[in-house]
């Protein structure tokens, strides 16, 4: 299987959990749970917290009449468009490039988001943060550069990871280029929202750079040195 765009070949790793499951990587994407009968039938696939955010079934037969007309009138858009949000931070030109996952009835942080683990902070592609003068990020100094955006959600708290390193799949984090990692003010938010979102606020001479997803905001102060 080769993944679509180049021409090296998937690494696939499977390892068995019991008698009943087993995990597999299909290279960047996984791990899958999957559970399987004493024969070795799959019964259902779990991708809740990997790359490939799917749920499989495996069931006795399918009404495809009653399939197709609840699929038809749906969209056949990307499921996590790419968007950039842009702002002038104190005379420093700031862009963030990142994809919005939607929610779509699930349960986000601490499910398909796994809490205190390392987030890619949207979807597809790594999120990049771009500034055009030095800033400080929660009194932390960040050069004028590129740099990759990821989280560590947690029931007690978030981290902000900015990384040196830029261009790669939102699986492919590298902690020997980390930059630094922050402390994130979080807050519930009293209306959920659908589509994870990035905000940066100008607010008097800096900012905030906000995430928004669910019912939680975790945000930084932003400023230029």
């Amino acid at each position: 299987m080769l993944p679509l765009g180049t021409d090296e070949p998937w690494n696939v790793e499977v390892n068995r959990l019991g008698a009943d499951s087993l995990t597999i990587q299909l290279g960047p994407i996984g791990p899958l749970r999957m559970r399987v009968d004493e024969r070795g039938t799959l019964l259902g696939i779990s991708g809740a917290g990997s790359t490939m955010q799917v749920t499989v079934e495996r069931v006795q037969g399918l009404d495809f009449a009653t399939l197709g007309k609840s699929f038809a009138p749906r969209s056949l858009g990307t499921l996590s468009p790419a968007d950039t949000v842009r702002a002038s931070v104190a005379g420093a030109a700031v862009a963030v490039r990142y994809s919005r996952p939607s929610m779509r009835g699930r349960v986000i942080f601490g499910n398909v988001v796994p809490w205190n683990k390392v987030w890619r902070t949207g979807a597809n592609e790594a999120t990049v943060l771009e500034t055009s003068a030095e800033l400080s990020v929660a009194g932390t100094k960040v050069p004028a550069g590129k740099y990759s955006l990821w989280t560590i959600p947690g029931p007690a708290g978030w981290k902000l990871v900015i990384n040196r390193n830029t261009g790669q799949w939102g699986t492919d984090y590298d902690a020997q280029y980390d930059l630094a990692r922050l402390d994130m003010k979080v807050e519930p938010l009293r209306q959920p929202v659908e589509q994870f979102t990035i905000a940066i606020e100008p607010i008097g001479k800096g900012g905030v750079l906000k995430l928004e997803w669910e019912k939680t905001r975790a945000s930084v102060p932003v400023s230029t040195k």
